[in-house]
C-alpha cells in the first residue's frame, strides 16, 4: 500500500551497485538512494560514493571521480 514504507530494492539493482562498488567505480545518488545503497551493502560514506539532494549536485561530485575511472581510495593497500 502507498505510504507503508519503502519499496523493496530490485535484486538486479542491488547486484549492479554491489559489483560497481567492488570494482571501485564511482557511485552517486539522490532522493532516497541511501536506502538502496544500504540494501546493496554499499556504505554511503565510502570513498567514491556521492549522495546529495539533487542530480546536479551529485553530478558535480561525480564528474572528477569518473575522470579517474576508479576510486582506489576505497581499498587501502595491504601487504
Amino acid at each position: 500500500e502507498p505510504g507503508q514504507g519503502a519499496a523493496p530494492v530490485d535484486p538486479r539493482l542491488a547486484l549492479l551497485l554491489s559489483e560497481a562498488f567492488r570494482h571501485a567505480k564511482a557511485i552517486g545518488g539522490w532522493a532516497g538512494a541511501e536506502s538502496v545503497l544500504n540494501a546493496s551493502s554499499v556504505p554511503a560514506d565510502a570513498p567514491g560514493v556521492v549522495l546529495a539532494d539533487s542530480g546536479e549536485a551529485v553530478l558535480s561530485g561525480l564528474t572528477p571521480l569518473l575522470a579517474k575511472h576508479r576510486v582506489w581510495d576505497r581499498f587501502p593497500p595491504a601487504l
